[in-house]
């Protein structure tokens, strides 16, 4: 634990990954209140309302798979909220996670598959750089920008395996933040708030936060202090996010073992007003 005394005393240039690389998503009361985020309705914090996802998985399924039962491994699947309506269409999918209580989730409110079927959606809590994939997906997910949480020599380590676990001619989903917004993320200004309740903590207290860009690395940093009100102890954390051009990011795919690199305007397949914050790609297994 922190006091105020170490907050005055912090570093005022944090490099990249140096404080830490994730806020706690594998912590069970940390995981649980992140997963009311991924439920809720009025927010897409952690996950996209219903309605928007039932489209991108209409789009998954009949576009990407042109409505063809396939075997799908969804990296980073949250509670499912993908594997669950793939499933139920006829996909046989596979779910990694890092966060218990979502996965717990995911395995409770898993699609109840007959003697006639095989089994639907399976998941597994494990960090996706050291889980096995398994192999003869004919479709790896890996959405929501969680590429960009990692540091870039596991992020092309995420890649390799992605590619090695597909058939060949499989393809890959991926959909990153783009430039702009991991930009954004690190040239917010300071700010701090006060909470009964909130992600970081059940208890009442402060947060205070404050964000730093590196244009070297193009990446962004943000920092997190815990105040709890009743003790004053301070819980730090920080988060790094990484930003990637274009042409570095297809060469990443290119090197992993992938082809056929498109671009799309969103996860739909068409022009939407509110997806400027993301890069949509699809790739095929070199064959």
């Amino acid at each position: 634990m922190m006091n105020l005394q170490d907050i005055l005393r912090r570093n005022m240039e944090p490099g990249p990954w140096q404080e830490g690389e994730r806020v706690p998503w594998d912590d069970p009361a940390f995981s649980e209140r992140v997963l009311k985020e991924h439920l809720a309705q009025d927010n897409e914090a952690a996950s996209r309302p219903n309605l928007k996802i039932k489209k991108h998985v209409d789009w998954i399924h009949k576009t990407l798979l042109g409505g063809k039962p396939a075997k799908i491994l969804d990296l980073g699947c949250g509670p499912g909220l993908y594997t669950a309506r793939l499933a139920k269409l006829g996909h046989t999918c596979t779910g990694i996670d890092f966060a218990p209580a979502a996965i717990q989730y995911a395995m409770k409110n898993a699609p109840k598959c007959t003697a006639y079927t095989s089994l639907c959606c399976q998941y597994q809590l494990a960090d996706i750089r050291a889980a096995e994939y398994g192999d003869g997906y004919d479709l790896v997910i890996y959405i929501f920008g969680a590429l960009n949480l990692l540091p870039p020599a596991d992020a092309r380590l995420t890649l390799q395996k992605a590619c090695q676990a597909l058939k060949p001619g499989g393809a890959l989903l991926l959909e990153i933040s783009s430039l702009d917004a991991v930009d954004q993320i690190g040239n917010q200004p300071a700010m701090w708030y006060t909470a009964e309740s909130g992600l970081f903590s059940d208890q009442p207290h402060v947060c205070l936060m404050e964000t730093f860009w590196d244009e070297e690395t193009l990446t962004a940093t943000e920092r997190f202090y815990i105040i709890d009100a009743a003790s004053g102890q301070v819980t730090h954390h920080a988060a790094s996010t990484q930003g990637y051009e274009e042409e570095e990011l297809e060469k990443m795919l290119r090197e992993a073992g992938f082809e056929g690199i498109s671009f799309h305007p969103s996860m739909t397949g068409k022009e939407e007003e509110d997806v400027n914050d993301f890069w949509v790609l699809t790739a095929r297994k070199m064959v």
